[in-house]
């Protein structure tokens, strides 16, 4: 049997049996043979735009990859399709929104003592609050991203793991996806982490810096999960790809395999991306987290050698230069978190006013719509002046989220 193959995926130890030009107009003596040398596979490289190799009489490439080449694809089509509209508002999604998120905690947690257990993973289950979550996020994004904000850093695995679906549902529904393509690229991001459950818990809650055995068991993960997800029943493929290349690199630097660029699938991408803006704006053990304004500016120096460039831009217009949680001080010195960003107007979003111009405690907060300031010449000029850290003047956000607006 043989396949066509892009040259960038030909390694030592496959058969070439035909090129894509004569063989007369290449230095090679034999019609077919095994490539053993990178003296060789570079000649080829260099020659060739792609080969037919024999899968009889060597190696053959690694289907995932082939997958992730056609999904790329995908991208183009995405360019084409409409951006859905808000179908409910923020205020009316709150309490469902709430809903899903207690349902989705209490199934993470279920799901990840089974794996630790050794026991199988229920699928049906996670395959359920995914489906309340994309649906949730079909009708208003807002609310859901709202809820990210509910971290502790004593229970970072899971919230991390419910934020990353959460986030890659918000991005994906963003760039077009189909309800049954959100269903698969959630289930996947919901269960990235999953292979954490094999790293012994005194690695994973570490306070201090890692020696580069913990650091090697923990970047283990990868592996692991891709080996969990595999042979789970009712699963798609895409989600034990997920798990496996979440930290790959577009330079090839990342794990567990060096992928480069297009080698890595599209939702591994979008997860990736998503994996690191939560991780780096989440108080951990060891460090706290960045404000929303300098994550974005980090991400978008690191698109650069590490993140498909291109989904990293579209990232930061999906949350907008102020995402959902951004603590922030308007121009009359009151300082309140973002609640909504409405598509088109990203400038101005709906604020939460919590502390007034002398930094007193505003009760009850104050909600206020930015673009309103803008559109009404006859009132006073409300913008934002500078995004602040995360518990400036002792503010927590997770706080005002349950106290406030949940109850």
């Amino acid at each position: 049997m043989k396949r066509q193959i892009d040259i960038m995926h030909l390694k030592q130890g496959m058969y070439v049996a035909e090129l894509d030009r004569p063989w007369l107009e290449s230095p090679f003596l034999f019609q077919g043979f095994v490539v053993d040398s990178d003296e060789d596979l570079q000649t080829l490289k260099s020659l060739c735009e792609y080969v037919h190799i024999d899968l009889e009489k060597g190696d053959d490439v690694d289907v995932s990859i082939l997958h992730a080449q056609s999904l790329n694809k995908k991208l183009i089509d995405l360019k084409q399709r409409s951006r859905p509209e808000i179908m409910i508002g923020f205020e009316q999604e709150i309490a469902k929104a709430r809903e899903v998120h207690e349902q989705t905690r209490m199934q993470i947690d279920t799901m990840f003592l089974d794996v630790r257990m050794g026991k199988n993973l229920d699928v049906s289950g996670a395959k359920e609050v995914v489906s309340d979550m994309v649906d949730s996020i079909v009708r208003n994004p807002d609310a859901m991203q709202w809820l990210t904000n509910l971290r502790k850093r004593d229970e970072y695995t899971a919230i991390h793991s419910m934020n990353v679906c959460i986030f890659s549902l918000t991005f994906g529904r963003y760039l077009g996806l189909t309800t049954e393509e959100l269903n698969e690229l959630g289930i996947g991001a919901l269960l990235h982490d999953i292979g954490k459950m094999r790293v012994p818990l005194e690695i994973l809650n570490k306070e201090g810096k890692l020696t580069d055995e913990e650091y090697t068991v923990v970047r283990s993960h990868a592996s692991y999960g891709h080996e969990i997800l595999k042979k789970t029943i009712g699963l798609p493929t895409s989600a034990a790809e997920i798990a496996r290349s979440h930290h790959e690199r577009k330079n090839g630097e990342g794990y567990p395999r060096g992928l480069k660029e297009e080698e890595i699938h599209l939702y591994a991408r979008v997860v990736s991306i998503v994996d690191i803006y939560d991780a780096i704006t989440s108080d951990r053990i060891y460090h706290h987290g960045m404000n929303t304004l300098d994550a974005l500016k980090n991400m978008f120096e690191w698109r650069v050698t590490d993140l498909d460039s291109e989904l990293v831009e579209r990232f930061i217009q999906c949350l907008g230069i102020y995402p959902i949680g951004s603590l922030v001080e308007l121009n009359s010195e009151e300082v309140g978190i973002v609640i909504s960003v409405a598509q088109g107007r990203r400038l101005t979003p709906m604020i939460m006013l919590v502390r007034n111009a002398e930094k007193r405690v505003m009760m009850p907060p104050k909600v206020i719509d930015l673009s309103r300031f803008k559109s009404d010449e006859s009132a006073q000029s409300l913008e934002i002046c500078r995004v602040l850290e995360p518990n400036t003047y002792g503010i927590d956000v997770r706080e005002y989220i349950s106290s406030e607006v949940l109850h």
